[in-house]
């Protein structure tokens, strides 16, 4: 394993501190050895399917509806992922590239969408070309985690949202963490709200 990789599997399991428990939703962030931005982990259960779950959280023009500040998001091709989202004035909006992988654990009923975010440079050619014009944006330098859904006998999905991003630029990460906690809990709330207006 790399340092960063065994780093990354000491700091799975532990250090991570309750900062919200509201309308059955827990917040959860900790701090990284190798970053100035907290890391948030949101838990919550819904009763839906899981096929309804994925194809929700998977359709780009519901984004601004649900997800915490976000404008606009783009499916592009072989599993990516554009997602633009607003910064206060004067600040400039962020973008993230990510690539998306759904992987299902069929020994413990466990679905794992993974989102890693890749430098615009770095993409393929004909992934950049999907991309919008950068404009005034900038690209996070990271913006990595995961979705999880674990479906339980009461045909309840436990769910589990975990981020860990680095705006870049001259954002103070004292101002950029006090936003964590609101990505998590504004986004798990409103994807509750939806499906439970559906039921």
């Amino acid at each position: 394993m790399s340092p960063l990789a065994q780093v990354n599997a000491q700091e799975n399991s532990h250090n991570w501190q309750l900062v919200k428990d509201e309308n059955d939703i827990k917040v959860y962030l900790r701090n990284l050895s190798y970053s100035d931005y907290k890391e948030f982990r949101g838990k919550m259960m819904l009763n839906t399917r899981i096929e309804e779950l994925l194809s929700f959280i998977n359709n780009a023009s519901f984004c601004p509806a649900w997800r915490y500040k976000c404008i606009q998001m783009l499916n592009l091709s072989d599993g990516y992922i554009y997602k633009l989202s607003s910064l206060p004035w004067p600040l400039n909006n962020r973008y993230t590239v990510m690539q998306s992988k759904l992987q299902f654990d069929k020994k413990n009923n466990i679905y794992t969408l993974h989102l890693k975010n890749i430098q615009r440079k770095q993409l393929p050619k004909h992934i950049q070309a999907q991309l919008p014009e950068q404009e005034n944006t900038v690209q996070m330098r990271y913006s990595d985690g995961f979705w999880q859904f674990k479906l339980n006998d009461s045909s309840g999905i436990d769910i589990t949202y975990q981020m860990h991003g680095d705006p870049a630029g001259a954002i103070p990460s004292t101002l950029a963490n006090q936003g964590i906690t609101n990505a998590a809990f504004v986004t798990l709330s409103n994807l509750k709200n939806h499906f439970s207006a559906r039921q």
